[in-house]
């Protein structure tokens, strides 16, 4: 089926494009439908004088870091460092490159001026990017995609010289393999990007492995070779007993990946009766364990940010009914003690509805302060309150 787009930003579902692959018709370059095709895993490809057409492909060429298929004589080359390769030094001459540089088997080029001008605004605002490879001093390969949660969406590559353009992938696949991205979208099936062990799998598979990757936080900003700043594991608690609980804690989980880091571990949801005081609804909670670039008051800034976008209204009292509660549990091993934030909170093991879905995540946990695992904390917990596994059919 062929849409036709207007003004707004919304794509249709991609699962409803064509059997060739094409989805809609019109529409504009702008950043903001450029980013919502991307989260779509969809992409614009036309030729200079045609509409603008969006394609979602079935089966979808993608690479997944680890099955990156490095040959010997392309890890000759890398290693003989015949060629320095940069990131983001040269984004828009990539693009011209990749437009003007003649391919055997290809005519002409879909990258139009109007695209070599909108992938270069997505690049100044941090989520397009290039890998240059450089021979004496002049480019003479590279390629570019764009950055979307945990996934980068390949364009084009172009060389003028044997495995320029190859070894700007296997930067590629470094620098994603070494930031935690799931995959590298390389769109159409080839069989030259078979061979550097790119797979075709089906739509459903891509936009699966896509929903996950739009979970995560989007590594923005211009790259380098070292993004590799002193990364904390913060160990948080999420609850409330207002409005739609589940849904709080989803939006919760999802503005976490977005503003604090990437959650890498997180509990099953928890129901317990509210503690240290009555009220209409049982509390949720769930442990979640992030890794961020954020220092821990930053992390705490965050946090309650958070809360309050979704809703909370602070009393003054800490026993009362919230919308949302995020507490930080542990920050790495550390222990500090300042006026707006202890670590670790002083009482997680006075707590079971703390402990019990940490236990079942990180039970061998050691508590930095009290020095015992957080399964022997609870086994030792004076607190008798039930904490019971979620039933979702309870919610209204």
């Amino acid at each position: 089926m062929l849409f036709e787009l207007n003004s707004e930003c919304v794509f249709p579902n991609p699962l409803l494009s064509e059997d060739d692959g094409l989805l809609a018709i019109g529409g504009d370059l702008s950043p903001e439908r450029l980013l919502e095709a991307y989260r779509n895993g969809i992409f614009p490809w036309y030729a200079e004088g045609e509409p603008l057409m969006w394609w979602s492909l079935n089966p979808r060429m993608v690479l997944f870091p680890d099955n990156f298929n490095c040959s010997k004589t392309l890890w000759r080359c890398i290693k003989s460092g015949k060629y320095e390769v940069r990131i983001d030094t040269a984004f828009k001459e990539v693009m011209i490159r990749c437009a003007t540089v003649k391919r055997a088997g290809q005519d002409g080029t879909w990258i139009t001026n109007e695209m070599v001008e909108a992938y270069t605004i997505l690049h100044e605002m941090g989520y397009a990017h290039s890998f240059e490879a450089y021979y004496d001093g002049e480019l003479v390969g590279g390629l570019y995609g764009v950055s979307v949660g945990a996934a980068f969406f390949g364009e084009s590559m172009f060389a003028k010289m044997t495995d320029a353009s190859k070894v700007c992938l296997a930067a590629l696949v470094d620098f994603a393999d070494a930031n935690d991205f799931l995959y590298i979208d390389a769109q159409q099936e080839t069989s030259h990007l078979a061979s550097l062990g790119a797979q075709a799998i089906s739509k459903e598979d891509f936009l699966s492995i896509l929903f996950l990757s739009n979970q995560k936080k989007t590594l923005k900003g211009k790259w380098n070779k070292d993004m590799s700043e002193t990364m904390s594991r913060v160990t948080l608690l999420i609850g409330g007993n207002q409005g739609n609980r589940v849904e709080l804690l989803q939006h919760a989980c999802r503005m976490i990946a977005e503003q604090i880091g990437m959650i890498v571990q997180l509990s099953s949801i928890y129901e317990t009766e509210a503690w240290g005081f009555d009220a209409e609804q049982n509390f949720l909670n769930q442990a979640v364990v992030v890794e961020t670039k954020l220092s821990a008051h930053e992390v705490l800034e965050k946090a309650l940010s958070i809360e309050t976008q979704l809703g909370r209204v602070r009393t003054g009292n800490g026993y009362a009914s919230r919308t949302m509660d995020i507490d930080i549990l542990f920050v790495d091993d550390k222990c500090f003690d300042t006026p707006d934030l202890v670590v670790p909170h002083p009482r997680i093991h006075q707590r079971n509805f703390v402990l019990v879905p940490l236990c079942e995540i990180m039970s061998n946990y050691v508590h930095p302060k009290m020095k015992k695992t957080i399964v022997n904390l609870l086994k030792t917990s004076s607190d008798k309150g039930k904490v019971m596994l979620y039933n979702d059919s309870n919610e209204k």
